[in-house]
């Protein structure tokens, strides 16, 4: 698990900017200098106010560019900012992937490697679970069905 946590407005700002698909260090630099124009087209969700969640980094303490580097875990996740997360980072979108029921997300379909990556960024309010027994060896290409749940309800 990463050491690193950040609130719902900063890991999505960290998700969006990593749809761009530049380097880190090309989007870090970026987001620094607040020079957008590069990066604002290639971003998933353009409209995002990057300015805002930046000032609301600084103004909580959190580690916007380590999470970039190295990963991030959310401090709190509801269910709107899980499916943004299945957006943003798996291109996963809810009814045309997968199924909501109540405050649980089901046939989720993720590489082996993705749902241990989400596992590691969700696990302190949700359980990923595997919907059926896959017969499949964990270094197979085919992605596997999962459920997403909310640990307390």
């Amino acid at each position: 698990m990463s050491s690193i946590q950040l609130s719902i407005p900063v890991g999505l700002l960290v998700e969006n900017v990593l749809t761009s698909g530049d380097s880190p260090d090309d989007i870090i630099q970026c987001l620094r200098q607040r020079d957008y124009s590069q990066l604002l087209p290639k971003l998933k969700e353009p409209t995002m106010n990057l300015d805002e969640r930046l000032q609301t980094a600084a103004e909580v303490g959190e580690d916007w560019e380590t999470a970039i580097r190295l990963g991030y875990e959310f401090k709190f996740l509801h269910i709107n900012g899980l499916k943004r997360l299945l957006d943003f980072r798996f291109d996963q979108k809810v009814e045309r992937d997968y199924v909501q029921e109540n405050l649980s997300l089901h046939q989720v379909q993720l590489h082996t490697h993705e749902v241990e990556l989400l596992r590691s960024m969700i696990s302190r309010q949700w359980d990923v679970v595997l919907e059926e027994k896959d017969e499949q060896s964990e270094q197979s290409t085919s992605p596997i069905m999962v459920s997403i749940q909310l640990k307390y309800q």
